[in-house]
């Protein structure tokens, strides 16, 4: 939505451009001399084109009112229409409903969903998540798609609505259904990672990474201040990232303690966004706590 489309004209349109370059270079002449004349005898140093420089969009352009579609931006639409979000009436526990080792939609949770404003504000929450994820040092290079936190937040967000319910199947209904495997097999292929990593799967330390500014992302929504959304969460988080990385869901809890130390973000950011206590960071065979299951 923040492309530059170059326009196609004519012969005539061209000739007719071209004329007006001439004439507004001799409106410019400055002492007898046309602007060309005037570059030339500025100690060699190089003009740039002004005419042709595109806008310089920020990183996350949902923070600029004046460059963002705040209706495709769940986040800074809630900014301009001084949306708040109700006040938590749920205070019960919500059970993360399974049969076996599938997770289930429940009452449960579709109720916990309403309670924090519903899908507006998980969507909100993945944007923000995918905002910190596009400038971490590990996860910016499995992004093999560069539409943006917004467009990237809205189907994560999708997913996690219709895994709730409550609210239709917006991720089904969407035409995503089925693809969510293929998304991440592109990731592990993503030219953007190290040669020597290509086509390796989520180990324990990107799902750390993951899980931690997942969290973090949660907790600068507020949601972390909803107790029985926060503690549903980190149960739902920990039982779909075993799907990718076996080892990791013993460490849920610690990444979702990890961002409410303000010491670890801003030692975070001011190590270039690396987790460095987290990165290369494997558990042994011997320590799995799943490796009953092999």
């Amino acid at each position: 939505m923040f492309g530059f489309f170059k326009r196609k004209g004519s012969q005539k349109d061209t000739q007719s451009r071209d004329e007006d370059r001439k004439t507004k270079g001799k409106n410019n002449a400055v002492g007898g001399k046309d602007a060309a004349d005037v570059s030339a005898e500025r100690k060699g140093k190089p003009q740039v084109d002004q005419r042709i420089s595109a806008p310089k969009l920020p990183k996350n352009p949902h923070t600029d009112k004046k460059n963002s579609d705040p209706a495709k931006c769940p986040i800074m639409k809630a900014k301009l229409e001084g949306k708040k979000w109700p006040t938590p009436r749920i205070k019960r526990t919500i059970p993360l409903a399974r049969r076996g080792f599938t997770h289930q939609t429940s009452k449960d949770q579709a109720d916990v969903l309403k309670d924090i404003g519903g899908g507006d504000r998980i969507r909100s929450l993945c944007t923000r998540f995918y905002e910190k994820a596009f400038d971490d040092s590990v996860l910016s290079t499995f992004m093999f798609e560069d539409d943006g936190a917004e467009a990237h937040g809205k189907r994560l967000g999708d997913w996690i609505v219709e895994k709730m319910g409550g609210e239709g199947k917006p991720w089904t209904d969407s035409g995503r259904f089925g693809l969510r495997s293929e998304s991440h097999s592109k990731a592990w292929y993503s030219k953007k990672r190290e040669p020597e990593k290509v086509g390796r799967r989520f180990k324990l330390d990107d799902c750390r990474i993951w899980m931690r500014l997942m969290f973090w992302a949660a907790r600068e929504e507020g949601l972390a201040e909803h107790k029985p959304f926060f503690n549903w969460y980190q149960e739902f988080i920990g039982h779909f990232i075993n799907v990718y990385e076996r080892s990791a869901p013993p460490y849920t809890t610690e990444s979702a303690e990890w961002s409410a130390n303000e010491k670890n973000t801003k030692k975070y950011v001011a190590d270039g966004r690396e987790m460095r206590d987290v990165i290369g960071f494997h558990v042994a065979p011997q320590q799995d706590p799943y490796s009953f299951f092999s």
